[in-house]
C-alpha cells in the first residue's frame, strides 16, 4: 500500500469520525478517531519493514526476503529513512550470498543516511569485507577504522578484529611489487 493511498485511508476514517462526532455517536466517532491513527503510523512506521526487522531479530533469512520482498516499489511506499533500511536490510540478505551486491545496497542505505551508529558500523564493515574481497586493502582499513569508530556499544568488537586478522594474513598490498629473485635484463 503506497503512502498516498494510506492517506486518503486516514482521510476518510477522520469523516467518518467527523460524522459520527455531527450526528451525536461519540463512541463510534472515538473509535473511528482511534482507527484513522492506524495508517498515519503506517506511513511513518512501514508494516513490512517492521516484520522484517522481526524476521532478522529471528535470524530467518527466509522470512527476511519475504517481506522485503512486498515491498514493489521503495520510492511510493517508504519515507526516505525507511528506503535507507530497505536498503540496509537488503544489504544484510545479501551478505552472506553475493558481497558485491550487499556493497551495492550498503552505499545506497550510507548515502541514504541511516540513522543509528550501530547500522552505520554494520554497514561500513560489510563495505569493508567487500573491499577486501576486491584486494583494496587500504580502503578496507580506512572502513574498519570508521566502523571501530561508529561501534560505540562494542557488538561488533569481535568481527572486526577477525577482518584484521585476516587482513594481516593475506598481503594484498605487494601484489604489484617485484619478485627479488629475478634478475633484472638490461
Amino acid at each position: 500500500m503506497s503512502k498516498h493511498s494510506k492517506m486518503i485511508l486516514f482521510i476518510f476514517i477522520l469523516l467518518g469520525s467527523i460524522f459520527s462526532f455531527f450526528f451525536k455517536n461519540y463512541l463510534y466517532g472515538y473509535i473511528l478517531f482511534l482507527l484513522s491513527l492506524i495508517p498515519i503510523f503506517f506511513i511513518f512506521r512501514n508494516e513490512f519493514l517492521l516484520l522484517a526487522f522481526l524476521k532478522i531479530r529471528k535470524k530467518d533469512m527466509k522470512g527476511l526476503k519475504k517481506y522485503l520482498g512486498y515491498i514493489k516499489n521503495p520510492q511510493l511506499q517508504l519515507t526516505k529513512n525507511q528506503i535507507a533500511y530497505y536498503y540496509f536490510l537488503n544489504g544484510i540478505l545479501y551478505s552472506e550470498n553475493n558481497i558485491f551486491r550487499s556493497e551495492n545496497y550498503m552505499k545506497k542505505a550510507l548515502d541514504l543516511g541511516l540513522k543509528f551508529k550501530q547500522n552505520i558500523a554494520i554497514a561500513k564493515l560489510n563495505l569493508a569485507i567487500a573491499s577486501l574481497s576486491k584486494g583494496n586493502k587500504k580502503r578496507a582499513e580506512f572502513l574498519l577504522l570508521e566502523a571501530k569508530k561508529m561501534d560505540i556499544s562494542g557488538l561488533l568488537h569481535d568481527q572486526i578484529q577477525i577482518i584484521k586478522i585476516q587482513m594481516k594474513k593475506i598481503n594484498i598490498g605487494n601484489i604489484n611489487r617485484p619478485n627479488p629473485y629475478i634478475r633484472k635484463k638490461f
